[in-house]
């Protein structure tokens, strides 16, 4: 499992670049999870500028449907999950903790 999580999001990361426009905004996949019956892909994407990550997230489930048959042709799966784009807001938590943590080390 973990290498298929691994090439949907190596393929679907360039199929992505190459496909949807969103001027100034920048994508990442951070991780895939895969179910064990293969019939869905949750997709966590992480958005630059963070504004825009709510909107970038809706773009990308609306058009599900065709980066699924882009990634088909990159793919070779007997069953190619369906994909489900989730925001993945760890790194701005992380980034959040460690602003608390510096603050309360100052403090100390």
């Amino acid at each position: 499992m973990l290498k298929i999580n691994e090439l949907i999001l190596q393929q679907l990361g360039e199929v992505i670049n190459r496909e949807v426009e969103m001027p100034g905004v920048l994508i990442t996949i951070t991780r895939v999870t895969t179910s064990a019956d293969l019939n869905y892909s949750t997709v966590y994407v992480s958005v630059l500028p963070d504004d825009k990550l709510d909107y970038a997230v809706n773009k990308l489930n609306l058009l599900a449907k065709r980066l699924r048959g882009e990634l088909a042709g990159k793919i070779e799966l007997r069953t190619l999950p369906r994909l489900q784009f989730r925001s993945d807001i760890s790194e701005r938590e992380a980034g959040d903790i460690d602003a608390l943590l510096d603050r309360i080390k100052d403090e100390v």
